[in-house]
């Protein structure tokens, strides 16, 4: 299974894709969520994220959980 960690901050999870704004260690890949998941679509089993929705405005967040959509598999 792929499972990704979005905005992981220093909670980032041993044996999944963690992504956040700022890389806190080499298993988190520095992403720009706000640009979209640097990943293909219908590709992860899981996405997780907590505490990050919060940090977008009312666009960047919609365009966010459409891209959590994109990355699931069907």
């Amino acid at each position: 299974m792929i499972c990704v960690n979005l905005g992981c901050g220093a909670r980032h999870a041993s044996g999944w894709l963690n992504f956040d704004f700022v890389s806190s260690a080499k298993s988190v890949t520095q992403a720009d969520l706000r640009k979209g998941i640097p990943l293909d679509t219908s590709s992860v089993d899981a996405v997780y994220h907590s505490h990050v929705l919060e940090h977008f405005n009312k666009e960047d967040g919609t365009r966010f959980l459409a891209e959590c959509y994109r990355v699931l598999k069907p």
